[in-house]
């Protein structure tokens, strides 16, 4: 891909994740934090999330 080219919504979306992925999978490699605490801590974020979207409603 050219750097002119536009991407989608749906390709940025892809390649973020895809960033996020080996940042975590390197963070977790390098024993800065492990995969339960990764784990916990998105579990905490999805419960977080939902709590606001019953506020909401």
């Amino acid at each position: 891909m050219e750097e002119n080219e536009e991407m989608s919504a749906q390709e940025l979306a892809i390649a973020a994740y895809n960033k996020v992925d080996a940042l975590i999978d390197l963070l977790i490699k390098k024993n800065i934090i492990t995969e339960a605490e990764f784990e916990a801590a998105e579990e905490d974020l999805y419960k977080e999330l939902e709590s606001e979207e019953e506020k909401e409603e």
